[in-house]
């Protein structure tokens, strides 16, 4: 976890694969430069946007070519009481704190990405 102004970041084992594979390797620091302005206000930053329907309670911002960064913000799916539409381990024990992004995936398509993640216990 890394905290950046205020808010900590929590990655999945999913996403450093992600970045670690092929297609983002060479990507990889500008995906996560683009993570460090997302954290600077993830409500806003990098036109993001909360998704519908199925993934409801999910949020996307693009990071880079067609490329969409899917994220959770703690306080909001609290605010919302969305914590069991798609759960993560944090979403339903309170000991994550609401200044906490959680990011699954990169997903260049919705129907392809993975709707479940490992955070490593953490």
């Amino acid at each position: 976890m890394l905290a950046e102004e205020g808010w900590t970041v929590r990655r999945s084992l999913q996403l450093l694969d992600q970045l670690e594979s092929r297609r983002y390797r060479a990507q990889a620091v500008r995906i996560e430069s683009r993570v460090a302005e997302l954290l600077k206000n993830p409500f806003h930053a990098a036109r993001s946007e909360r998704l519908r329907h199925e993934l409801a309670g999910l949020r996307s911002a693009r990071v880079v070519d067609a490329a969409r960064l899917i994220f959770r913000i703690c306080q909001e799916r609290r605010q919302l009481k969305e914590q069991r539409r798609l759960p993560l381990d944090c979403c339903l024990d309170n000991s994550t704190g609401d200044l906490t992004v959680n990011l699954p995936c990169l997903s260049e398509h919705y129907d392809d990405m993975p709707l479940d993640s490992d955070f490593g216990g953490a």
